[in-house]
């Protein structure tokens, strides 16, 4: 058995057969395990549906703009925006602290993108979201915001 004390010291050479091998077992370790996490990490909120009221930037919430965001097999839909054809997107999540993190764009062939920003903490979700369409004679940007609870 070789003893690691001061003065006793020997060299070790990797061949490059081995460098080849250590290079390519890292390749896949990095290919392999990063999608894995995202994937475990994307999916916090699946199953989850957040029913509240929407409001532009700075105002109230409007009694009048009900609104329900669903989270499902990590994908992320607001029913009141599906029907001006925004379709559900994939999300990605991430735990912060005590909430959960989202983030999604949606996007309509007929009404431009929005943005999604959110935290959920225990059964309530605070979201602000971006809606901007652009053409050529001028562009829309708007902002709002939402509060929920799970429903």
């Amino acid at each position: 058995m070789m003893s690691l004390q001061p003065g006793n010291q020997q060299e070790v050479v990797i061949t490059s057969k081995q460098k080849i091998a250590i290079l390519i077992t890292t390749i896949c370790l990095t290919l392999f395990t990063v999608p894995v996490l995202a994937s475990e990490t994307s999916h916090l909120l699946d199953g989850k549906t957040f029913t509240g009221f929407n409001g532009e930037k700075g105002q109230d919430l409007d009694p009048d703009e009900s609104e329900e965001i669903v989270f499902n097999n990590g994908r992320f839909i607001s029913t009141t925006c599906n029907k001006y054809n925004f379709s559900d997107v994939t999300y990605s999540a991430s735990k912060v602290g005590d909430g959960i993190h989202f983030q999604a764009v949606t996007l309509s062939p007929t009404h431009g993108k929005i943005e999604w920003q959110g935290v959920v903490h225990g059964d309530q979700a605070e979201v602000t979201f971006v809606w901007t369409k652009e053409r050529w004679y001028w562009n829309t940007h708007r902002e709002y915001w939402f509060k929920g609870n799970l429903k």
